[in-house]
């Protein structure tokens, strides 16, 4: 009886060596224990440096488990975890105060972003005041980014063709002009007589003064005194526009105030 127990033992003791001596071998696996070893763990019937992210902690904070089960520690895109400003392809990591990890921003500070730019809430943005005139308040304008004062500007007065009699229109542009002049300070104006290009240079000449002529009757009528009316005329000297047909042509027949 001795003896069979003997020999019951040292056959459990030898199956279980020869299932232990079966069992698969590296890389293959059938759980963590047969990859601890290498540090590794059992995936898919394979070890493998890492599962997750936690798996690599010694990568930093920011270590990352790739696709392929490597432990990396990639230069983060923008948002991305960072601990130093060489994590991130930036090189600016914003880390708040006392944590160990913050994110990859674009800048922190406007000399990060370079010339003609600035840093708004750690992103690179055109450094302007404005962009548009609703961002200036009232009085105010955006002209290239800036916020400036919105003068305002003295209105042509149009012509019908081959005529200087002043038209309705004509008069209310006329009354701005001269709004304009009061909100502005200005007390000298030159009035530029225009015509479209059709007929002789010396009929145009002659037009474009009847024209001047007539808006600064207006004026004075209005108030303004003569010593601070001028006139001159261009004829169709000076178009603001080219084209040979009447859309452009109406543009062309007017009077014009300038400050002198």
């Amino acid at each position: 009886m001795k003896l069979a127990r003997v020999l019951t033992i040292v056959f459990a003791i030898t199956s279980l060596l020869t299932l232990v001596a079966c069992g698969p071998k590296y890389p293959n696996c059938d759980s963590d224990k047969q990859c601890k070893e290498k540090g590794e763990y059992c995936y898919d019937k394979k070890c493998v440096k890492c599962i997750d992210d936690s798996h690599c902690a010694q990568m930093g904070p920011c270590g990352k488990c790739s696709a392929n089960h490597e432990c990396k520690l990639p230069l983060g895109e923008i948002g991305d975890c960072c601990s130093l400003d060489g994590d991130c392809k930036s090189r600016h990591c914003l880390v708040a105060g006392g944590a160990e990890t913050g994110k990859c921003v674009q800048c922190k500070e406007n000399p990060d972003c370079g010339t003609g730019m600035k840093c708004v809430n750690n992103s690179c943005v055109p450094d302007v005041e404005c962009s548009s005139d609703t961002d200036c308040g009232q009085g105010r304008k955006c002209d290239g980014g800036k916020c400036v004062v919105d003068l305002c500007k003295m209105k042509p007065a149009y012509f019908d063709f081959d005529e200087y009699e002043l038209r309705t229109d004509s008069r209310e542009a006329l009354d701005k002009s001269l709004s304009c002049m009061k909100e502005r300070g200005i007390e000298n104006v030159s009035i530029e007589g225009h015509c479209d290009d059709r007929g002789s240079d010396e009929y145009n000449l002659a037009l474009g003064n009847r024209r001047a002529a007539a808006a600064k009757k207006y004026l004075k009528k209005m108030g303004v005194k003569d010593k601070s009316l001028s006139t001159i005329s261009y004829g169709e000297e000076r178009p603001t526009c080219m084209d040979a047909t009447e859309s452009c042509w109406s543009r062309n027949r007017r009077a014009e105030i300038v400050e002198k």
